[in-house]
C-alpha cells in the first residue's frame, strides 16, 4: 500500500468543509479544504496556501452518474430483496431529470468505473488529497435492507464458501456455491406471515451479510486509494466522511489517513455535548486525526433558532480535545420537512476562535491526550449497542476524568489490542470482554504490575482521581494534553444559556493539579492564555492554579525545567 507521508493534519489546522473565497480563507486562517470537489485553476488560485482535498461522492453524485450513463444507469442501482431500487433517504427531495436519487451499488462494475473515473479526474485536476463521501457505498445502506442485486448475491457465495463447515451447518447451508440469499430472505419473510413484520435486516444470516458487505467496502476503498496514488505518481492522503458515532464507519480505516465527518452534536438539547468526544477518541485510537462538522439536523436547528454561540462551544471543545471542528462557513442542513437547505453562520462569531488557534499553534501542536483511565472498547459490542458506550464515555467526561479508548476490532475492523497501549494505562476499564476476539482476550488476560482494573465506570469513578480537578461554581470541562516537559490544561465553560446564546462567565475557577500524573517532576512556570490572546504568568502554589474569570475557554500551560 502507498501511504501518505508526514502529518496529515496538525492540531492547530483550520479545516474548511466546502470551498470559499480567498478573503474567507484569510479571515478564518484556513489551512485545509476537506470537501473541495474537483478543483479548477481559478478555485486553486483562490485557495493558495490551503491543502485541497477533492471530494468524490458515492451517494451524492447520482446526477453526474445518471447524466454520464443515461441509458445504462439502472445497471448500477442497489436493489432490495424484491428487486426494487432504493432512494437515498436524505436526498428524497433531489432528482436528476425526473429520476430520483437512487442508492448505487459499489459492487456493480458500471458504478465502480464511474467512481474510478471521478477519482482520476479529481486528482488530475490538481487536488492534493482525496475525500470520499458516503465511503461505505453499498455497505452504508445496510440498514435499508440492501443490496440484493445479482452481483451482491453471487459474490456472497464466495464469502460463505470460506466459512468452516461446522458454521455452515449451523446456518443450515449445505451448498454455498448455489445458495441464493435473496431467495432465502424472501422465503423467510413470507414464512413469518403478514403479522410478523419481518425485515431483511432481521434474518439470522444478516450478521454475515454485513461482514461480507463491510469487507467489500474496505477492499474498494483500498483500490481507490491505490488508484489516486498511481494517478498522481505520489502518495495521496485520503479522508472520508466517516462519522464514527455511527457503527460500521471504521471498516475501511486502513485506507484512510484522516476522518472528515458529520458528527452528532445534539443541538436540540440547547447545551454543549460531550458526545463528539467519543468520536474524537475513537479516531485517536485508530491513529487518525478527525475534522468534524455537525449533522445536517444539528445545523438546521442552529439555523432555525439562531444559536451561533452554541457552535462556539463546539469549536472550543474540538480543539481542546486535540481535534478540530470544520469552520462553519457554509453548512448543509436537513430536516424531513424542509429537505436540504444551508446555514451561513456569522463569521464575526466564528473566525476569531480559529484565528486564536492559529495565532497560538504552539499551545496545540505536538501535544497528546492525557488519559487518567483507559477504556477497552470491543467494537463488536459498540455495533450492537452504541448508546451504552456513549453513556459510559459521557460519564467519564462529565467527571473530568480523561480517557483513552483502546479499540479492539471485530470481524470487519482489523485492529487488535496493542500490548504497549494496555501497559501504558495506570487504570483500565474493561466492559463486555466476552465480545473480544480470542487473541485480544489473551492479551488482556496478562496482568500489568501496578495497573488498577475496573469492570464498571462507577467503580473507576470512585477510585481514580483526575490529573486536573476543578473547583468552580458552574459546570466546567477540563481536558489535559501533554508533551515532554509541559502540559496544557484546557478549561471549558459549560454554563451555556440559550436565552443569551452565550456562556455565563465563571469567577475564580481553581485547578488542583497532579503534576506527576501529567509527566512533570515539578512546575517551574505556569501561564494562562485567554481568548483575547493575552498570556499571563500565574502562580502555581501547592498544585493549585486560579483562573480569575473564565469566559468560554481558557488554557493553562505548565512547564518543567525552564524559567
Amino acid at each position: 500500500m502507498i501511504h501518505a507521508r508526514g502529518e496529515v493534519l496538525r492540531s492547530s489546522d483550520v479545516v474548511f468543509m466546502y470551498s470559499g473565497s480567498a478573503q474567507t480563507y484569510r479571515e478564518y486562517g484556513a489551512t485545509v479544504l476537506a470537501w473541495g470537489g474537483k478543483p479548477t485553476p481559478k478555485s486553486l488560485a483562490e485557495a493558495a496556501g490551503v491543502t485541497w482535498f477533492g471530494s468524490v461522492g458515492m451517494v451524492t453524485e447520482f446526477s453526474a452518474y445518471h447524466n454520464r450513463l443515461p441509458e445504462r444507469f439502472e445497471e448500477g442501482l442497489c436493489r432490495d430483496a424484491d428487486g426494487h431500487p432504493v432512494k437515498v433517504p436524505w436526498l428524497t427531495d433531489h432528482q436528476s431529470k425526473g429520476v430520483p436519487y437512487w442508492w448505487c451499488c459499489t459492487r456493480q462494475p458500471l458504478f465502480r468505473q464511474f467512481l474510478r473515473d471521478r477519482v482520476v479526474e479529481t486528482v488530475r485536476a490538481g487536488a492534493q488529497g482525496l475525500h470520499i463521501d458516503d465511503h461505505l457505498g453499498t455497505a452504508g445502506g445496510l440498514w435499508l435492507g440492501i443490496c440484493f442485486c445479482d452481483r451482491c448475491v453471487d459474490e456472497f457465495r464466495a464469502y460463505l464458501a470460506g466459512l468452516p463447515a461446522a458454521d455452515l451447518g449451523l446456518l443450515g447451508i449445505r451448498e454455498p456455491a448455489s445458495f441464493n440469499f435473496r431467495d432465502e430472505v424472501r422465503r423467510w419473510i413470507a414464512a413469518g406471515g403478514a403479522e410478523s413484520k419481518r425485515k431483511a435486516t432481521g434474518h439470522p444470516l444478516w450478521r454475515h451479510w454485513s461482514i461480507y458487505q463491510g469487507r467489500g467496502a474496505a477492499a474498494f476503498m483500498l483500490e481507490l486509494r491505490e488508484l489516486a496514488a498511481r494517478t498522481a505518481g505520489r502518495p495521496v492522503p485520503v479522508g472520508a466522511n466517516a462519522g464514527l458515532l455511527w457503527p460500521g464507519h471504521l471498516v475501511d480505516y486502513r485506507a484512510l489517513d484522516l476522518f472528515t465527518a458529520e458528527t452528532n452534536h445534539r443541538a436540540e438539547t440547547r447545551k454543549p455535548s460531550d458526545l463528539p468526544l467519543v468520536a474524537y477518541r475513537l479516531a485517536e485510537s485508530m491513529g487518525r486525526p478527525y475534522a468534524a462538522t455537525a449533522s445536517g439536523e444539528d445545523w438546521a436547528f442552529i439555523k432555525e433558532h439562531n444559536l451561533p454561540g452554541l457552535v462556539r462551544c463546539w469549536i472550543a471543545f474540538s480543539y481542546a480535545a486535540g481535534q478540530r471542528l470544520m469552520a462553519p462557513h457554509r453548512q448543509w442542513c436537513h430536516t424531513s420537512e424542509k429537505g436540504t437547505h444551508w446555514y451561513d453562520g456569522p463569521s464575526e462569531k466564528f473566525a476569531p476562535l480559529y484565528r486564536f488557534v492559529r495565532d497560538h499553534a504552539g499551545w496545540f501542536d505536538g501535544h497528546a491526550t492525557h488519559a487518567d483511565v483507559g477504556v477497552v472498547f470491543p467494537y463488536g459490542s459498540f455495533v450492537k449497542n452504541p448508546r451504552r458506550w456513549f453513556d459510559l464515555c459521557n460519564s467519564l467526561a462529565a467527571a473530568n476524568l480523561g480517557y483513552r479508548l483502546l479499540v479492539a476490532g471485530d470481524e470487519t475492523v482489523d485492529h487488535p489490542l496493542k500490548e504497549a497501549e494496555i501497559e501504558a494505562c495506570r487504570a483500565l476499564i474493561t466492559v463486555d470482554t466476552g465480545e473480544l476476539l480470542s487473541e485480544d482476550r489473551q492479551r488482556l488476560a496478562r496482568p500489568v504490575p501496578g495497573q488498577r482494573r475496573f469492570e464498571s465506570v462507577d467503580a473507576a469513578l470512585d477510585v481514580v482521581a483526575p490529573a486536573a480537578k476543578v473547583d468552580a461554581a458552574r459546570p466546567v470541562r477540563v481536558l489535559c494534553r501533554t508533551r515532554a516537559g509541559s502540559a496544557v490544561i484546557h478549561v471549558l465553560n459549560y454554563d451555556y444559556d440559550p436565552s443569551l446564546d452565550d456562556v455565563t462567565p465563571v469567577e475564580d475557577v481553581r485547578l488542583m493539579i497532579d503534576a506527576s500524573a501529567l509527566g512533570l517532576t515539578k512546575v517551574d512556570r505556569a501561564t494562562l492564555l485567554t481568548l483575547d490572546g493575552s498570556e499571563t504568568r500565574v502562580e502555581c502554589r501547592d498544585g493549585q492554579v486560579t483562573i480569575p474569570r473564565l469566559g468560554l475557554w481558557a488554557l493553562v500551560r505548565l512547564e518543567s525545567g525552564r524559567e
